[in-house]
């Protein structure tokens, strides 16, 4: 799509080369063979007697140059010139949509980084609890089942832990592909500041720009209509040659030679005006519905992002407080575990519900950031 860029400039350029040769002189030349008969002949005193000679080949060159065709040329050029804005406007909306696909990508890819490093604190933990209650086992002061417990649950977090590695590999391989620079698994994606304040509600997206430059060529059209509609002015060349020439009596026209001004009016502009300019109110009109239309429902969308931020901002403060709450219960379990009081499965529920939490939690703030960067994306801010 980037280079679309370049190719746009190259074909206004012609474009706009091709609208320059208008005031190119213009050279016509006609070759006719044929027999021109009904010429008299004229008898000039002294002279041997006329006569009308057959004309076997007619040489027609004809040469215009203009001199002022109303601005239709200097129109024509704004339509191109305008043409093209349309098109590189195009071309930045297509590159703007896809942003959206990076954001998104992005913070999927946070949120991944998050769900594992959630997932090996507790895979960790899972561990400690192991070692702890090997050396119990050991002791015969708990039974080995209690053991196995701990595998069944580390191994289902080695298993969730690389499909997560596998989700985030294939992330990361799109997201390279999107932005063309090689992103490993080994790089750090810099998380952004929760710190942020809306901004002020003003869209700045590129359509915008597309609605513009959509009336400038209504009204560059519209101008060319209008120099239609004028007299065009210019320089005429005209020559005839006649081969073998006309005799009249002692002398012979073999060529007929006309220079001046010429002055060409074509009226039919004249019936189509009053509909040409309605065409053009009523594209104009359409334009500005379309603009409108866009700038509404994209108002709708920042009011819904704007309460989804809302939302999240207290949905991140409940799972802060659960979270809290969830370690206090997980470590009272850790104690009640070493004194006998409550079973392996229990505090293995226990510290699972802890490392729920923890996910949520940075589920809900990578989700915030999502949402903030999707409410720039639609303000195009």
């Amino acid at each position: 799509m980037i280079q679309q860029y370049g190719l746009i400039d190259q074909t206004t350029e012609f474009t706009l080369s091709n609208a320059n040769k208008a005031f190119l002189p213009q050279l016509s030349v006609n070759l006719i063979g044929g027999v021109v008969d009904g010429f008299p002949s004229f008898d000039v005193p002294g002279s041997a007697e006329g006569s009308s000679s057959d004309v076997q080949l007619i040489s027609v060159i004809q040469i215009n140059q203009a001199i002022w065709d109303g601005g239709m040329t200097k129109a024509s050029k704004e339509i191109s010139k305008a043409n093209a804005a349309v098109e590189k406007a195009d071309v930045e909306v297509a590159l703007y949509q896809i942003r959206e696909r990076v954001n998104n990508l992005f913070f999927g890819v946070l949120l991944i980084n998050e769900q594992i490093e959630q997932n090996r604190i507790y895979l960790s933990t899972l561990n400690r609890h192991l070692s702890k209650i090997e050396v119990a086992v050991e002791n015969g002061t708990a039974y080995k089942s209690d053991t196995d417990e701990i595998r069944v649950e580390i191994l289902n977090a080695e298993e969730g832990l690389s499909e997560l590695t596998y989700n985030k590999n294939a992330y990361l391989k799109v997201l390279s592909a999107m932005i063309g620079e090689e992103i490993t698994a080994d790089d750090s994606l810099e998380r952004p500041s929760m710190d942020w304040t809306e901004i002020n509600g003003s869209i700045e997206r590129p359509e915008l720009a597309v609605f513009e430059f959509q009336k400038a060529v209504i009204e560059a059209r519209s101008q060319w209509n209008r120099s239609s509609l004028y007299p065009k002015v210019g320089l005429l060349g005209f020559g005839t040659f006649l081969t073998p020439g006309i005799d009249f009596g002692g002398s012979e026209i073999n060529r007929v030679l006309v220079a001046g001004l010429s002055v060409s009016w074509d009226i039919t502009g004249l019936y189509r005006n009053g509909n040409n300019k309605k065409i053009d109110e009523i594209g104009l009109q359409r334009i500005q519905n379309q603009k409108e239309t866009f700038l509404f429902n994209t108002h709708l969308q920042l009011d819904q992002t704007s309460m989804e931020l809302q939302k999240y901002k207290e949905l991140i403060e409940k799972s802060k407080q659960v979270l809290e709450l969830k370690q206090r219960i997980k470590n009272a379990y850790d104690i009640k575990y070493e004194n006998g009081v409550c079973t392996m499965t229990e505090l293995l529920d226990k510290t699972n519900d802890e490392n729920l939490a923890k996910q949520k939690l940075a589920m809900h703030e990578i989700q915030y950031l999502q949402k903030v960067y999707e409410y720039k994306f639609k303000s195009g801010n």
